[in-house]
């Protein structure tokens, strides 16, 4: 029996999608070693330097109040996000 499925929809029994699932926890876990959600997260900038209506000015806007990655990250800002920041030098964690 045929199963119609809409574009991007998955019976999740595929190689892919245990191929996506081992990426995203592999990913995760790298950035979560190189930025623990205790560690000190400091601005650099004085005004949100995202594109004005884009998601990661929104997201940026999780940094505002937060003191540790963890409390950004329950904000709404990914792992991604803040490597990408740290290497724009917009952020910095740690010490």
């Amino acid at each position: 029996m045929a199963v119609n499925l809409a574009p991007g929809e998955s019976t999740g029994k595929g190689k892919d999608d245990k191929k996506d699932e081992k990426k995203d926890s592999t990913t995760r876990s790298r950035f979560a070693t190189t930025y623990p959600e205790t560690d000190k997260i400091t601005l650099l900038v004085t005004e949100n330097p995202k594109k004005q209506g884009s998601k990661a000015r929104e997201r940026f806007e999780g940094y505002t109040g937060a003191k540790t990655v963890g409390e950004a990250l329950k904000n709404g800002v990914t792992y991604a996000d803040i490597a990408y920041d740290v290497g724009r030098k917009f952020i910095k964690v740690g010490l």
